[in-house]
């Protein structure tokens, strides 16, 4: 499990929707134009969706022990996050945080276990 780092600290005591506002800054900065925090996200959620739920398919992957403690999927997910991030210019550990926050479950529209 990769260490976690003091900024992915940070943004997991922070309350989901200044992480939203947060973010909306970021993406603000990048694209020159004024958003709103949901807005911010929406661009965002489609390849978010592919890397996560389609590509490290975290369905099947969320029965794992390791996946039990949030800052172990947050750290992973930073990693996974990463080349997306540098590319839309926002903190990987910011984006992680936020998904982990909302929910992998239903940002994937992982089935209840057991089915």
């Amino acid at each position: 499990m990769p260490d976690s780092s003091p900024e992915l600290q940070r943004y997991l005591e922070r309350a989901l929707p200044e992480l939203e506002e947060e973010l909306a800054v970021y993406r603000e900065q990048a694209a020159g134009a004024r958003r709103g925090p949901g807005d911010a996200l929406q661009d965002l959620v489609p390849a978010l969706r592919q890397r996560v739920c389609a590509e490290w398919k975290w369905c099947d992957k969320r029965q794992d022990a390791r996946f039990d403690d949030p800052v172990n999927i947050a750290a992973l997910l930073v990693t996974l996050l990463a080349p997306d991030a540098l590319r839309w210019q926002v903190p990987a550990a910011l984006l992680a945080v936020i998904l982990v926050k909302r929910g992998l479950d239903a940002f994937c529209e992982c089935p209840p276990l057991g089915e």
